[in-house]
C-alpha cells in the first residue's frame, strides 16, 4: 500500500469516527449523531418523515457550535474553536 492509501484510509476512519450535525431542511430538526455509524441510511427526518432533506456535515473534535432558529432569520449556526484552556467548574 502507497504513503497516498494510508493517508486516504487514515483520512476515511477519522471522518467515520468525528461527530456529526444533521439538520432537516424542511422542519429545521437537528441532531448531532456521535460517528457516521448512527446517521439515518434512508435519509428521513425522524421528526417530519420527509425524505432526502437531511444535510450533514462533520464536527471536528476541536470545534464547538450553537444553533438558533429566528422566524425571520432561519437557522443560524455559529461555529467555534474550542478552547482547552478554560477549566470547568
Amino acid at each position: 500500500m502507497s504513503q497516498k492509501q494510508d493517508i486516504s484510509s487514515s483520512s476515511a476512519k477519522l471522518y467515520d469516527s468525528l461527530p456529526i450535525f444533521v439538520l432537516c431542511e424542511r422542519c429545521y430538526w437537528s441532531a448531532t449523531y456521535l460517528n457516521k455509524s448512527r446517521l439515518p441510511r434512508d435519509n428521513t427526518c425522524s421528526e417530519c418523515l420527509t425524505f432526502d432533506e437531511l444535510s450533514s456535515f462533520p464536527i471536528s473534535s476541536n470545534e464547538s457550535f450553537t444553533f438558533n432558529y429566528n422566524h425571520k432569520r432561519g437557522v443560524e449556526l455559529e461555529f467555534k474553536t474550542r478552547d482547552n484552556n478554560t477549566q470547568k467548574s
